[in-house]
């Protein structure tokens, strides 16, 4: 969402926050909203709870600290008594 908004001559710049998710949609949306001459500058700011809508979730791609059988097998390759 557009926090700040200055006019400089010709120039306008918008600042603002946003999900990390959505810089990639903004970023394609731009040339369309503005006929090609817009341009996008972002940064990494901090991290922050969801705090609204669905928690996003991601199946785990290795193998859970939790069980123990399974760390030690894929981190020694051994199982120790």
């Amino acid at each position: 969402m557009p926090e700040t908004a200055r006019n400089r001559e010709d120039v306008c710049v918008l600042e603002g926050t946003a999900p990390a998710a959505r810089v990639h949609a903004l970023e394609q949306r731009l040339p369309g909203l503005t006929r090609g001459e817009g341009e996008l500058e972002s940064s990494f700011a901090r991290y922050a709870p969801v705090t609204h809508g669905t928690i996003p979730e991601r199946p785990r791609t290795d193998h859970n600290p939790l069980n123990r059988k399974e760390c030690l097998l894929s981190v020694t390759g051994r199982v120790s008594g």
